[in-house]
């Protein structure tokens, strides 16, 4: 089952970001304050590359190869899709 979080990141650490940079804000830099900012525990990925990955396990989820039993078990992939896809 995949867990909700409500993170929270101070406004003032949001206005650091924002003061910090030289002309404006990449993705690229978000997605390494966020890693920063979450002691590693967010990343941000493109959507495209989830969608893929998913596309890639639905194939293969039913060989015992590929997964175990109990990943297949713990992982939901409709709610992976409806959450990632559905955005």
């Amino acid at each position: 089952m995949i867990k909700s979080y409500s993170l929270t990141i101070p406004r003032s650490e949001i206005l650091n970001l924002y003061m910090g940079t030289v002309h404006e804000i990449t993705i690229h830099s978000i997605s390494e304050w966020i890693k920063s900012k979450t002691d590693k525990q967010f990343i941000v990925i493109e959507r495209e590359i989830i969608k893929e990955a998913i596309q890639y396990i639905e194939i293969n989820k039913y060989n015992d190869t590929f997964l175990n039993q109990n990943i297949r078990e713990k992982w939901n992939l409709d709610f992976i899709k409806e959450f990632v896809v559905g955005c």
